[in-house]
């Protein structure tokens, strides 16, 4: 059985040594037909690869006469080529197009350069405000100086006046002038003071040496005792307005913006509720 078994084996390796030495009749190919639809037409400029192996070049370039008349091959040529031109012209437009648009892009830029911007140019610049604080004494001017640092103001924005002014006491003063030398003025003011003018002599300020003979708080007062006075021999008594000097200073903010003004207003408020703003 094992025998057997090995000589059929033996027999079908030589078939198939024998298939494969066998020559083949060589193959026609003009005699092979060939299907319309595996034909394919190339186009009129097509150029074989030059690194295609030769007998793929030649095979193709064989079957085109074979399969078709050359008249025939002409109009599908120029078919392929009426269909590729329509499908380049979009792609040839758009950078035309793009191109055509651009100076129009610019000239509308340059155009929204030149003209200014609505809203820049109805904005009107901001008032500056000026106010003059007058009326205000040493005291007062030092209280309104400690607090003029919270205006926060730049350099020359405040200016200071001051003047001298008359103020008075509301008092009338009744005094008599010395004598030649003081004796004769002491033994006056003992005459007077027995007459009932009651005096004193001046011994501290500019009437030093002059008879105080009182202080009135009426004119009236002070002329009816100089009228004693002179009724009574002594007639150089004089009346005097117990003025006195005092210094009156103003300050005056200039180009003020609206949060100085505001500080401003606040400050006059809280120091000198009594001396308000002016304007300037």
């Amino acid at each position: 059985m094992k025998w057997l078994v090995a000589l059929v084996v033996v027999l079908n390796l030589v078939v198939a040594m024998y298939g494969s030495l066998k020559q083949r009749p060589p193959l026609d190919v003009h005699a092979q037909e060939v299907s319309p639809g595996q034909v394919r037409l190339l186009p009129a400029n097509w150029k074989p690869d030059a690194s295609a192996p030769k007998a793929q070049a030649s095979a193709p370039a064989a079957s085109a006469p074979a399969a078709q008349p050359l008249h025939e091959t002409k109009p599908a040529a120029s078919a392929t080529k009426s269909q590729v031109k329509p499908a380049a012209k979009p792609e040839a437009s758009k950078p035309a197009a793009k191109a055509a648009d651009k100076p129009q892009d610019k000239a509308e830029q340059d155009k929204a350069k030149a003209t200014p911007d609505k809203t820049v140019a109805d904005k009107k610049p901001e008032a500056l405000a000026c106010y003059r604080w007058s009326g205000l004494n040493d005291s007062l001017l030092a209280r309104v100086k400690g607090g003029v640092p919270q205006l926060k103001l730049k350099s020359g924005q405040m200016q200071e006046d001051s003047k001298e002014e008359s103020k008075g006491s509301g008092r009338f003063w009744v005094y008599y002038p010395p004598l030649a030398t003081q004796s004769e003025t002491k033994t006056l003011s003992a005459e007077m003071r027995d007459k009932g003018f009651d005096n004193y002599i001046v011994s501290n300020d500019e009437f030093k040496g002059n008879l105080s003979l009182g202080l009135f708080g009426k004119e009236d007062a002070a002329k009816t005792l100089v009228a004693r006075l002179k009724a009574a021999g002594y007639d150089k008594a004089v009346v005097k307005s117990k003025d006195q000097p005092a210094k009156i200073t103003a300050l005056t903010f200039k180009d003020l913006d609206a949060a100085q003004a505001e500080r401003l207003k606040a400050l006059q408020k809280r120091l000198t509720p009594g001396i308000a703003l002016k304007g300037c």
